[in-house]
């Protein structure tokens, strides 16, 4: 089933990506419940990926369990020849758009520049899950993953307002988040931490990495561990 969970909060790093939280609340039949997460972007680190579950009445415990992860990227290679295939085809198509009626070609050059903006980051990765229950019943899923694109991210400004007399002067104190990713984040909880994205990432594996699918099986505080050390290079966290 595919499911596209709401992102709840975001902690947005100073060098660029962040820890993604989506939450979702899901209907389970008795036996395998398999699920396909949509708006996952290919910057997100698998190795990254967890799944959590809530649940709803205390004897759900012991009767609904997380069988499987299933998390992946796309083939870069292919991926990158789609793209610059993209381009040359929406340039060709803004070359004749003289054709067009007005509103066609607005809309036309619309969607060719977004192609030509178009990059690895913006494609969709794979994050799948498996439940197994043993009876119908709901449960509230929670879902955390790293991603690692520096084209969101955060920076600090100040504004000095002098006073008329020129002798006093008030300082105030912003945060910037810009985003430039084609994924939106609507009505979520913000966090901003100060991070140093390391040279060798998620979006610097071989083809042959990329392929790769990682299958695990979830250890409830291990896995938590896990994530915390991805995020251990954040010196600082401010909300």
């Amino acid at each position: 089933m595919l499911i596209d969970p709401r992102v709840k909060s975001i902690v947005i790093f100073n060098e660029g990506g962040g820890v993604v939280k989506r939450e979702i609340k899901l209907t389970l039949q008795a036996g395998n419940n398999y699920f396909q997460i949509q708006n996952i972007p290919a910057s997100f680190d698998p190795n990254s990926a967890e799944i959590k579950l809530r649940y709803l009445k205390p004897e759900d415990k012991t009767q609904i369990s997380l069988q499987q992860t299933i998390t992946s990227l796309p083939d870069r290679k292919n991926i990158n020849q789609l793209i610059e295939r993209e381009k040359s085809a929406a340039q060709n198509i803004i070359s004749h758009s003289i054709d067009f009626t007005r509103e066609m070609r607005e809309n036309i050059s619309d969607i060719c520049e977004a192609s030509s903006y178009r990059t690895y980051a913006d494609m969709i990765g794979i994050f799948d899950f498996i439940i197994n229950s043993s009876r119908e019943s709901e449960i509230l899923v929670e879902i955390i993953y790293f991603t690692n694109d520096v084209r969101i991210s955060w920076n600090s400004t100040l504004h000095v307002n002098v006073d008329k007399s020129g002798k006093t002067a008030e300082i105030e104190g912003f945060l910037v988040v810009d985003n430039q990713t084609g994924f939106s984040y609507e009505n979520v909880d913000l966090g901003f931490a100060i991070y140093q994205i390391p040279k060798e990432s998620s979006l610097n594996l071989l083809p042959n990495q990329e392929q790769r699918a990682y299958n695990s099986n979830i250890r409830g505080d291990q896995d938590i561990q896990q994530l915390r050390k991805k995020t251990q290079r954040l010196k600082n966290l401010m909300l």
